[in-house]
């Protein structure tokens, strides 16, 4: 059986919009980081779940459940806050990068996942 490695491997790979939705989630860490954003916390978590969600073999569940329960807790600072949605982002890189390598979004369909 030809090919029959390739067709697996594809099978796990995340689609395009999923790399799309991690790279317009960092944009988004980006400016929150830099007090730019628009998004709370609370939005920014909820896309860090969407993300995860999209990429069910990078992360496990009960890490999110305890960065959700941090962020929607009142018991640390935004900063804090946003600092484990970061975690919680690079996580996800670092796992895809070890499973698919280094891989460029195009910048057309980054802009349009940012919108």
């Amino acid at each position: 059986m030809t090919g029959g490695k390739s067709v697996a491997r594809a099978a796990r790979e995340p689609s395009a919009k999923a790399r799309r939705e991690l790279a317009a989630l960092n944009d988004a860490l980006t400016l929150a980081e830099r007090g730019l954003g628009r998004n709370s916390t609370a939005a920014l978590m909820a896309r860090l779940l969407r993300v995860a969600a999209m990429h069910p073999r990078s992360v496990d569940d009960t890490l999110m459940w305890q960065v959700t329960d941090l962020v929607t807790g009142d018991d640390v600072s935004d900063a804090v806050k946003l600092t484990m949605i970061r975690m919680g982002w690079a996580s996800i890189v670092q796992a895809q990068y070890r499973a698919h390598g280094l891989r460029m979004v195009e910048r057309q369909a980054a802009v349009k996942a940012a919108a």
